[in-house]
């Protein structure tokens, strides 16, 4: 399989956009196209530890807000994925609201997907990123979309998904993640552009070759 050294850094690239708006989507489409090449990286398994709350303050994390993920842990796992090493990235329970014992382990490749609804807000993540892509997709078909993933996915019935769509994720969407979008190299209205992830693999295939060759 395909690896990466350090005289040859992988090509990290950031997929922003809000909850629901099609991040892993594209994500897996890059994947596919390169399918020894890449690794997904999420923010969210980065997620703090808050399996010590209680039930009533549990209720009150916002896992939209900066400060509820470990960035700076990630940031440290990229640059040891950049020098060529395997790292043992944590898995988080949406369920307990915990970071299990049990870790992922990811091994370097020379394309690097950052997926996550502020990666291009923290200014660590986007200086390592050689190219981003922010996702606009309408807040109806986003909601839609993280109803679906919550009940089928997270283990979170439709209450309380909708509780926290309304307390934090919309109003973090309009503080935090909506203008991290002036931050991407393109920003790709989802519905309305179809071509646009042929576009980017494209480019992505011609930066892997001039890495190949350079």
């Amino acid at each position: 399989m395909a690896q990466n050294s350090p005289s040859q850094p992988p090509i990290i690239v950031g997929v922003a956009g809000g909850s629901g708006s099609g991040k892993s989507r594209l994500a897996k489409a890059i994947a596919a196209a390169f399918p020894d090449q890449t690794v997904v990286v999420c923010h969210d398994w980065y997620y703090r530890h808050n399996g010590h709350l209680d039930e009533a303050a549990s209720l009150k994390l916002n896992f939209d807000h900066p400060r509820s993920l470990e960035t700076a842990l990630m940031c440290r796992h990229l640059d040891q994925l950049v020098a060529g090493k395997a790292i043992d990235a944590p898995i988080y329970d949406y369920a307990t609201h915990s970071r299990l014992k049990e870790t992922r382990r990811i091994e370097p490749r020379p394309l690097i997907i950052l997926d996550g609804i502020l990666v291009l807000r923290e200014k660590s993540l986007r200086d390592r990123m050689a190219v981003s892509v922010y996702i606009e997709t309408p807040d109806d078909i986003r909601l839609m979309r993280r109803v679906r993933r919550d009940c089928t996915e997270r283990r979170v019935d439709l209450n309380e998904t909708l509780r926290l769509y309304e307390e934090f994720v919309r109003p973090m969407h309009k503080r935090f993640v909506e203008p991290s979008s002036h931050h991407a190299t393109w920003i790709w209205s989802q519905l309305d552009d179809k071509r646009f992830p042929d576009l980017l693999i494209s480019d992505l295939k011609r930066r892997l070759g001039e890495k190949i060759t350079a």
